[in-house]
């Protein structure tokens, strides 16, 4: 008889649901916190593995032992490619990391964050403040508690970079159409003429790469310039990339080599040497975006069951 994966608890063990056929289980120290806002399940716990770790509807979305790896590989690409990044918008980054990550260029002055969950934030600012390490004090802060999407349809201004770090679009989530045609075309509108964005872009598994393949297809019918990479982060148990997307046909990654030696930022995975191989694929990924090809739109938004 099969045992329901969804009624298994051990005690001094947190259960991530991951996909249909998997569940992970964490070894603990106790919860820090479990609840739910108006959007969705919040458990942040203590794990012995990974340190501190957030979960959202029980699926892992950072660890204090390798955060690291995911914010810096999320921020700092698309940053370089920039040749002076001022203004910036970061949708989504309820950890305060993100921005975190942000604020270490001298060139910014205005960062523009939209969440749509404030009491996501206000736990991340209370249990999750070193990862945040005071960004959310920054005067050069504007925090916005409201619907990403609503917000830069309301507002005309144009950005330098946008940093779009979301969940997963599961069904029923508030990000499910933060991954469509039609609102990467709002992003493109919203770029200056040099402007880049960069969106998480979900696993590569091979097993389960379509989403992430129709993803980048997607974004191929907006921008002329997509660039996917892979990063790592243990934590996920997975293998997963992001995609830097630019307004502009070509991007000059010499130049992005010369200002990360020129910023000369105090990172522990970023650099010179790994940004020059970044956006060299292994065959599956390519063969992906091949058979892969449908486009995700606000009718079909290729819900990942």
């Amino acid at each position: 008889m099969k045992t329901d994966p969804a009624k298994l608890e051990i005690d001094g063990w947190y259960r991530e649901d991951t996909v249909e056929d998997m569940v992970i289980f964490y070894k603990n120290n106790g919860v820090v916190y479990s609840g739910k806002s108006e959007f969705q399940r919040i458990d942040i716990i203590d794990t012995i593995g990974y340190g501190r770790m957030l979960f959202l509807d029980r699926i892992a979305q950072s660890a204090s032992a390798d955060e690291f790896m995911y914010h810096e590989m999320l921020v700092h690409p698309v940053m370089v490619m920039h040749p002076e990044p001022k203004n910036i918008f970061v949708l989504g980054g309820s950890e305060g990391a993100t921005i975190r990550e942000v604020f270490r260029y001298p060139t910014v002055r205005r960062v523009v964050m939209v969440d749509i969950d404030e009491k996501l934030v206000r736990l991340c600012q209370k249990y999750l403040a070193d990862w945040a390490d005071n960004a959310y004090e920054d005067p050069r802060l504007e925090l916005y508690f409201e619907d990403g999407r609503k917000y830069l349809e309301e507002h005309p201004e144009k950005f330098d970079v946008m940093i779009i770090d979301l969940s997963d679009p599961m069904p029923d989530s508030p990000a499910l159409l933060l991954f469509t045609r039609e609102f990467y075309s709002l992003l493109n509108d919203r770029l200056t003429e040099d402007g880049l964005a960069v969106i998480q872009g979900e696993t590569i598994n091979p097993e389960r790469i379509s989403f992430h393949a129709r993803l980048v297809n997607t974004l191929k019918a907006v921008f002329p310039t997509v660039l996917p990479y892979p990063y790592p982060i243990q934590s996920f148990h997975d293998l997963h990339a992001h995609i830097i997307v630019s307004k502009r046909e070509e991007v000059d990654l010499g130049e992005a080599e010369q200002r990360i030696r020129k910023y000369n930022l105090p990172l522990r995975c970023f650099s010179d040497e790994l940004f020059s191989s970044l956006f060299n694929l292994p065959l599956f990924m390519r063969t992906a975006y091949e058979k892969y090809t449908d486009i995700i739109t606000d009718s079909d938004p290729g819900i990942k069951e």
